[in-house]
């Protein structure tokens, strides 16, 4: 099967629509970090428990504004990568989500949507071409 470039209109779809939900993700991250920190502070745990889930939440917002900075700039193969794994941990958050009945379905639902989406986009988008340098790949 011949791989589609870059410059593919399928592949700038794909890119388009991933780096639109990297955007809302990264919005709703910080959303989750700053809820974190409000739990935390108001919270009767420990402060290691508190401070894990507020880094948790921190260290996971950071890879979402990575990832998206990279899709902006250049395309490459790592965004491409980053953003599959994120996509494939946020459909499996929405099926713990629907299985543990955590909160209420729609919200399951909404975040395994995002996670098929941004996958599927993910596989449509392909990297840019790395510029190669003299003598490499003889």
């Amino acid at each position: 099967m011949p791989s589609s470039p870059a410059v593919h209109p399928r592949s700038r779809g794909g890119w388009a629509v991933l780096t639109g939900l990297l955007l809302i993700e990264a919005f709703f991250g910080i959303v989750v970090v700053f809820f974190s920190i409000l739990g935390a502070m108001n919270s009767a745990g420990t402060l290691g428990q508190n401070l894990s889930l507020v880094l948790a939440a921190a260290i996971s917002w950071i890879w979402v504004v990575v990832t998206l900075v990279g899709a902006l700039r250049g395309r490459p193969s790592w965004a491409r990568g980053s953003a599959l794994t994120i996509h494939v941990l946020l459909f499996a958050a929405g099926t713990g989500i629907l299985q543990l009945q955590l909160l209420a379905w729609q919200f399951g639902f909404a975040i395994v949507a995002v996670g098929v989406v941004g996958f599927v986009a993910a596989m449509l988008a392909r990297p840019a071409d790395r510029p190669t340098l003299e003598g490499e790949g003889d």
